[in-house]
């Protein structure tokens, strides 16, 4: 006879009912990042210490509705994870959370750990109150002190130049430096542009003005700095952030220099463009100096996004919000570097050469022009690829994957070298009808869907300089790497079972691939 509690055996039911959805759902990733359950959206506060690499993230928790006796509403609170090798996660208790006492009762918003503080500390924002800081109280940095003077930076008033949001952070010389908001209202600095603070102790706080001027031939004067990520790479600074308007949650960054706590965009970037989805950057520096970044990756399937109350661009009718257990994903870890030309190299993390199983290799293949070459051997949803292509007089060239045997569904990876261009086309990628990719969202904050159904990016190739693609597929979700200095990053939902075929092909001129490498990849994910 069991001696269980009923509500307990409640407790075990619901969690093996959402474990069978989970294993039921075809699209969840086997070997990236993704939440146990529910929704979760920016990742946060990245850092190393003590030989652990520390990731949290906006989940969502219900508490007592603040207007609504015995209902529940579904607020933001950064989980934690950890892991040793980037690779092997596990599950730590909430580090910050809404207040059981009802005063931040829309829960914690974005923010960062502040780099090389002298113990691991915490800055985020909190809806209707302001900036405030969390300083770890232990070593596995399970337990976190806020601060009593919590907000440390208050709300703005409306003739204030300075906007208090999304907050980053670091310590330099005795000093703590703060990037807070995504906007500046000083004449001039129109367009993204973030906000500097410092303080000698926490808690109190200097306004020092812009951080940095941004230039309309970079940017549209609608962008801004969400989420802004700040650091040292190679002899130059980097500053990393998205952008919530024209075209959805896009990343861009600037590379500069820093001096006199002012920062001089010299070069600006973009890791995902319009139907792109890769925003929220948050990265650390780990103890062999790396820049590691992550991003969030958000699920377009319907239902998605409304996950515990959370709704963005077209809503998902109420029946559909039980359809999911669990929603979006971490992007794999990606190390950013200078490379020799002083432009951005990025690299997948080489740790993730740890899940390769059972390695495939074919090589010295010709691609004729306008036509397809199936790769027999390697197949598979869940894989890793490395091919490097003589594009020739090809005008495109690249890799279908998660093709159907028909063709019916497939998702082309390709370069056009004299558009310079790197893409993903997701047009065919799934034969499903409801899914919700993409919005425009107007300055007044009205979100609209977008048409387009390609992620193009600016890319050339050198004169006689090959295609080098890693390409990284699990399940719904795909990373591209190029070159080691372009990356796009995409969802994509094939419907069908028999959709793991891959394919070379070239169009207006013969292609030649001297090496394809294929490897399956360990499930990393608990379920």
């Amino acid at each position: 006879m069991s001696t269980a509690r009923p509500d307990v055996q409640e407790l075990i039911r619901s969690a093996r009912r959402i474990r069978e959805l989970i294993w039921q759902d075809p699209h969840r990733p086997r070997y990236h990042l993704v939440p146990p359950e529910g929704f979760f959206n920016d990742p946060n506060g990245a850092l190393f210490w003590n030989g652990r690499y520390h990731l949290f993230y906006l989940a969502r928790e219900p508490i007592p509705h603040p207007r609504r006796p015995g209902e529940e509403l579904w607020v933001a609170v950064w989980d934690h994870v950890s892991s040793r090798d980037l690779v092997h996660w596990i599950q730590h208790p909430p580090a910050v959370r809404p207040k059981p006492d009802g005063s931040t009762p829309m829960g914690i918003y974005s923010g960062g750990a502040i780099k090389n503080a002298p113990r691991p500390t915490l800055v985020y924002h909190v809806p209707g109150q302001g900036t405030c800081i969390a300083v770890a109280e232990d070593d596995d940095l399970i337990e976190w002190r806020e601060l009593p003077q919590n907000p440390v930076i208050p709300l703005h008033r409306e003739d204030d130049e300075y906007v208090v949001f999304d907050p980053a952070g670091w310590y330099e010389e005795g000093t703590y430096c703060a990037l807070i908001g995504n906007k500046n209202r000083r004449p001039g600095y129109e367009g993204d542009c973030t906000s500097l603070f410092t303080s000698p102790d926490l808690i109190r706080w200097e306004y020092q003005g812009p951080f940095y001027r941004s230039r309309r031939e970079w940017t549209l004067e609608a962008e801004d700095a969400a989420c802004p990520d700040f650091f040292p790479i190679g002899d130059r600074h980097m500053l990393l952030m998205h952008c919530h308007r024209p075209y959805g949650n896009t990343t861009h960054y600037y590379l500069g220099s820093y001096r006199d706590r002012r920062f001089v965009p010299q070069l600006h970037g973009r890791m995902s463009w319009i139907s792109g989805q890769l925003s929220a950057p948050e990265s650390l520096i780990d103890d062999r100096g790396r820049n590691i970044m992550f991003g969030w990756m958000a699920d377009f399937r319907p239902g998605a996004s409304a996950l515990f109350g959370y709704e963005r661009g077209a809503k998902a009718r109420p029946e559909e919000r039980n359809l999911l257990a669990w929603a979006s994903v971490v992007s794999l870890p990606r190390v950013l570097s200078l490379a020799a030309d002083g432009t951005l190299a990025i690299a997948p993390a080489p740790e993730l050469e740890a899940l390769r199983l059972n390695p495939r290799r074919q090589t010295d293949m010709r691609v004729p022009a306008g036509e397809e070459v199936t790769l027999e051997g390697i197949t598979g949803n869940a894989i890793e690829l490395l091919l490097r292509i003589d594009p020739g007089a090809a005008t495109e060239v690249g890799v279908k994957v998660l093709c159907a045997p028909d063709g019916s569904e497939q998702t082309v990876i390709s370069c056009l070298p004299g558009e310079r261009k790197l893409q993903v086309d997701f047009r065919r990628s799934s034969l499903a009808d409801d899914l919700q990719y993409g919005y425009y969202e107007s300055d007044r904050g009205e979100a609209f869907p977008t048409a387009g159904m390609v992620q193009a990016a600016p890319f050339h190739l050198a004169v006689g300089e090959a295609l080098e693609l890693r390409v990284f597929i699990d399940r719904s979700v795909l990373e591209v790497f190029a070159n080691g200095r372009q990356s796009l990053t995409q969802r994509v939902y094939p419907t069908r079972a028999d959709s793991i075929g891959v394919r070379l092909f070239a169009a207006g001129g013969a292609a030649r691939a001297s090496v394809v490498e294929a490897w399956d990849m360990e499930p990393v994910a608990p379920w």
